[in-house]
């Protein structure tokens, strides 16, 4: 091992920096392999499993199922909260103005 280790030192610069930089691809390599391995390991275990397209039954449900959900939050808008009633609102000012303005309908008297 440390007749090994000597050899690396020998040579000229260029032969040494090349080692140095091949050493190094290999080594992110090798790292990022693994790591993606885990990763994709890790959520196919977390993540349920996918549905085939041709498994019609179970697409029918899930389409059934997604109805049932929409129809039940109907009255909900988007992020789960339900609508508050409106109240009535006094007109505004310039509202007010433009009605006052405004003349009346013919037999309204």
């Amino acid at each position: 091992m440390a007749r090994w280790i000597g050899t690396l030192n020998e040579g000229s610069l260029l032969r040494r920096t090349l080692m140095v930089i091949g050493t190094f691809v290999l080594g992110s390599l090798t790292f990022v392999g693994v790591m993606s391995l885990v990763l994709v390991s890790v959520a196919k275990a977390v993540l349920p499993p996918h549905e085939a397209p041709h498994d019609k039954e179970s697409a029918t449900d899930a389409t059934e199922e997604a109805d049932s959900e929409a129809a039940a939050g109907a009255s909900k808008t988007a992020l789960g909260k339900t609508s508050r009633s409106k109240r009535p609102r006094p007109p505004s000012p310039a509202a007010r103005e433009s009605a006052a303005s405004a003349p009346s309908a013919p037999g309204a008297d």
